[in-house]
């Protein structure tokens, strides 16, 4: 199976202009989207090309903002940026908002082709408590990254040039959100919008219904082994499951997707074990009201940042930072100590169940085998 990296390589003498946009595409601007673009637009030049980012990376300054490993992203940057078809494109309109309290995480950019192609990118979550933070709020209210993606869209989506909007998990989100509230005229100049194993709205925050008018211009991604994509599942009729080269959530990452000769290397369904999961986060949700949710949010994170932690990494990793934590989880109040009980009572029943269901079909074969 091939991946971004081959996808450049065979791809990367020929503009979008002349083969088109494809899925692919999407996949590689969305991933250039969670790097720090902020060495290359401190000159103060409104625009600039991607291959300025090959600067970047010379100077050790290509910081991408991912929580956990690289995973490649440091390579695929400098394979698009030394490429005709991405290095060519200019970056403009670059914005990057991020605030502890209240949380705030929010990140765009706008790619342009040499004739009349653009792509507007956000950023999904990087790996500050705030992004992630503000990624739960989702469940139970509007957040204020959702109103900038809002307004970063209609004030950035000139007419004359045929637009693409995306983005990847969080980001997948504001692009859908950002689509949803575009006028008729603004989301006219619009040819597609890429959701890339990302969110949805709970009914409180969205009515989903209103996306109706979307659907013909919605192509959702997911991989196979898919959680975040199905929290709140968005129902879009162009709804592709990719191949992936990892395993288990890891599959979340973008880069991890396959391709097959230019196109991405679709599966026929999704990864069984991820639809139990899917049932038991769905269960236990349905069980909370917003409050608590609300409760539930507040306790998970002042925890995680009772030591001043601003990001995943400064947590740390060792027995006495997972002992702490415990601590303190084991001191929430009664209500967030229920959810937390509840969400593991449901996934060891989907556990047990998707077991049972195993049990019972293995004997049904034997006996059909022994007849």
């Amino acid at each position: 199976m091939d991946t971004l990296h081959d996808y450049i390589a065979w791809l990367g003498d020929f503009s979008i202009e002349s083969t088109g946009f494809l899925d692919a595409d999407a996949l590689v601007l969305c991933a250039l989207s969670y790097f720090d673009l902020s060495p290359v637009f401190k000159d103060g030049s409104p625009s600039h090309p991607v291959s300025d980012c090959l600067g970047m990376l010379e100077r050790s300054e290509a910081r991408v903002l991912i929580t956990g490993r690289d995973m490649g992203y440091p390579e695929l940057l400098r394979e698009a940026a030394s490429s005709r078809r991405f290095g060519t494109l200019r970056m403009e309109s670059y914005t990057d908002v991020l605030r502890n309290d209240p949380p705030l995480q929010f990140s765009a950019v706008c790619f342009h082709g040499e004739k009349d192609f653009s792509f507007l990118a956000f950023r999904g979550t990087d790996n500050s408590l705030a992004g992630w933070r503000e990624d739960f709020m989702i469940s139970f209210t509007r957040t204020e990254a959702q109103t900038l993606a809002q307004q970063y869209a209609e004030e950035h989506l000139a007419p004359g040039r045929r637009w693409y909007i995306g983005g990847h998990s969080k980001g997948s989100n504001l692009a859908l959100y950002a689509a949803n509230l575009l006028n008729e005229e603004q989301l006219n100049r619009v040819e597609r919008v890429y959701l890339l194993d990302g969110p949805g709205f709970c009914p409180e925050v969205l009515d989903p219904s209103g996306l109706a008018r979307l659907d013909s211009k919605l192509r959702r991604i997911i991989p196979r082994y898919c959680v975040i994509g199905k929290l709140f599942e968005p129902k879009v009729s162009s709804t592709s499951i990719v191949q992936s080269s990892a395993s288990g959530i890891l599959q979340h990452g973008l880069i991890t997707w396959g391709i097959d000769h230019g196109k991405l290397a679709l599966s026929k369904d999704s990864d069984p074990d991820s639809v139990w999961v899917n049932q038991a986060l769905d269960n236990w949700i349905g069980t909370l009201d917003s409050n608590e949710r609300v409760l539930l949010v507040d306790d998970l994170f002042d925890t995680l940042a009772a030591d001043g932690a601003e990001t995943f990494n400064q947590i740390g990793d060792g027995p006495e930072s997972l002992q702490r934590i415990l601590e303190r989880l084991a001191a929430f109040n009664p209500s967030t100590r229920q959810s937390l009980g509840d969400l593991s009572r449901f996934v060891l029943r989907s556990a047990w169940n998707r077991l049972m269901d195993q049990a019972e079909a293995e004997l049904t074969s034997l006996g059909e085998r022994c007849r």
